[in-house]
C-alpha cells in the first residue's frame, strides 16, 4: 500500500503540473485567469490522477501507468514549448 500511495501522491503532482503547464500554454486568456483556472484545475486533475493510480494492484503497475501519461504529457509540453512564438 506504501509504494502505490508514494507513487501516487508524486507521480500525481508531476502529472498536474507537466499537464496544467500544456493548458497555459494553450489558453489565450489574461494571466490571472489563466494562474486561477490553473490553481483549480491543478488540484482535480491531481485527484483525478491519485484515484487513477490507486486502481491498481502493485506499485510497479502504477509507476508504469503514471510513467507513461508523465511521458506523453511531457512530449506534449515539449512540443508545445517548442512552437509557442508569444505576440
Amino acid at each position: 500500500m506504501w509504494p502505490k500511495s508514494i507513487i501516487a501522491f508524486l507521480g500525481g503532482l508531476l502529472l498536474s503540473v507537466s499537464i496544467m503547464l500544456s493548458l497555459y500554454l494553450l489558453v489565450p486568456l489574461a494571466i490571472d485567469i489563466k494562474l486561477l483556472l490553473g490553481l483549480l484545475s491543478g488540484f482535480i486533475i491531481w485527484v483525478a490522477v491519485m484515484v487513477y493510480c490507486y486502481s491498481f494492484n502493485k506499485g510497479k503497475d502504477v509507476a508504469f501507468a503514471c510513467g507513461k501519461l508523465l511521458i506523453l504529457s511531457l512530449v506534449v509540453n515539449a512540443v508545445l514549448f517548442w512552437s509557442y512564438t508569444p505576440l
